[in-house]
């Protein structure tokens, strides 16, 4: 459809980082540094937009998590894509995969573009309450309920919500030992 209205879309991944800390499955994910533009201080997945030297989406997931967090994956720990998501504010089209860590990895964020880290419990996100509904400003003064998970203080909304729950929808297929770590 924004095609059809002369938009042109841009292309991103991102790469959801899992990884064992203190007995469980966390998993990582960032708060935007603000900026003029539409994800400005959002919580999102580390990723961006492919570049031409981007020889596949993987590669760009894997390229804007080193960016962005200093940490290098190699492409034989990551799994996905998972679907495809269309973000009408920004017109991008994210492709998100994940990474399995052995360990947790020693974060070196770039200012720039990162505020915070944000390390959560998987499992955290199987709990009844964990994802409700939120007032979210859309647009300029407009707000509207949309679904979003709780994590530590920030409201996990739009596109990264709808990944989430992808991932945990999967994440519920594992056996319960592998996902407990036990």
């Amino acid at each position: 459809m924004a095609e059809q209205k002369g938009a042109r879309i841009r292309i991103a991944a991102v790469l959801l980082a899992i990884y064992p800390m203190q007995g469980a499955w966390h998993a990582l994910l960032m708060q935007r540094t603000k900026y003029p533009g539409v994800h400005s201080g959002q919580v999102s997945i580390p990723g961006g937009e492919r570049e031409a030297m981007d020889a596949s989406l993987m590669e760009t997931a894997i390229r804007e998590f080193e960016e962005e967090v200093g940490v290098a994956i190699p492409s034989d720990i990551i799994f996905g894509p998972l679907s495809e998501r269309f973000i009408p504010p920004s017109l991008f089209a994210v492709s998100p995969y994940l990474a399995i860590l052995p360990q947790r990895p020693q974060w070196n964020i770039d200012p720039k573009e990162v505020d915070s880290i944000i390390e959560f419990k998987v499992e955290s996100l199987l709990t009844e309450l964990a994802m409700r509904p939120v007032q979210m400003e859309v647009a300029p003064g407009m707000f509207h309920p949309m679904p979003a998970y709780p994590i530590q203080g920030n409201e996990v909304w739009g596109a990264t919500a709808l990944i989430l729950t992808e991932f945990m929808e999967h994440w519920k297929q594992l056996p319960e030992a592998t996902r407990t770590m036990q």
